[in-house]
């Protein structure tokens, strides 16, 4: 990457021994120089699910010309991410079907979507849809069912990070590359590129990003 996390995580203000660690491992599985490639260096970028906002600090250091916001269902990650110096990003506590209309010109969701029900992802993209200028720009990244060998611990990792560290919330319900890259098409999204980024990483890592149509 082209920063290390402990750059990253020096600009939080006193976050805590226990979001440091995670932030830490975090970092370390989640390949997210190769996610940064798909975003735009300027305009308003809005993270679904940001949580304590490392991805949004990384990008206020990689891309300063953009104007971030985030959002989260947790009060106590936002608290978290509001101590970041860097991304200095306007927080909201809010779901991700709770968006304002045509606002921003890139949208991020990073390891949100296996956390859905199968019927919220599809409200969720449509409600990214909605909340993208013309020309705005989709970035989803998650984890593929294939290969096997990659899905199981990835997949029994979430579990763990949901119902026993309660880390996260929700329930894992992960899907193929395949089935998310129609999930984005079917909500009126074009240029659907759907790409694996998992290279000598243990987890499944892909990535689809898509745009909404242009005026």
């Amino acid at each position: 990457m082209a920063l290390g996390a402990g750059r990253v995580i020096r600009q939080y203000r006193s976050p805590g021994l226990r979001a440091q660690a995670y932030m830490r491992i975090r970092w370390a599985v989640c390949p997210f120089d190769r996610v940064l490639r798909f975003v735009p260096d300027r305009g308003a970028l809005l993270d679904v699910g940001c949580g304590s906002g490392l991805w949004l600090t990384y990008l206020a250091l990689e891309k300063p010309g953009l104007a971030l916001h985030g959002i989260d269902t947790d009060p106590r990650k936002l608290e978290v991410a509001a101590t970041s110096l860097a991304a200095k990003a306007q927080l909201r506590q809010a779901s991700a079907v709770d968006l304002p209309e045509a606002t921003f010109d890139c949208i991020t969701i990073l390891d949100v979507m296996c956390l859905l029900p199968d019927a919220t992802k599809a409200e969720v993209i449509r409600a990214c849809h909605a909340a993208l200028r013309a020309g705005g720009t989709l970035v989803v990244k998650d984890a593929d069912t294939r290969p096997w060998w990659k899905y199981a611990p990835t997949a029994i990792e979430e579990a763990l990070a949901v119902h026993v560290m309660r880390i996260t919330h929700g329930r894992p319900r992960f899907q193929s590359l395949e089935e998310l890259a129609r999930l984005v098409g079917a909500a009126g999204f074009q240029q659907v590129e759907a790409a694996r980024i998992d290279r000598g990483y243990l987890h499944p890592h892909v990535v689809v990003c898509a745009r909404r149509a242009g005026p």
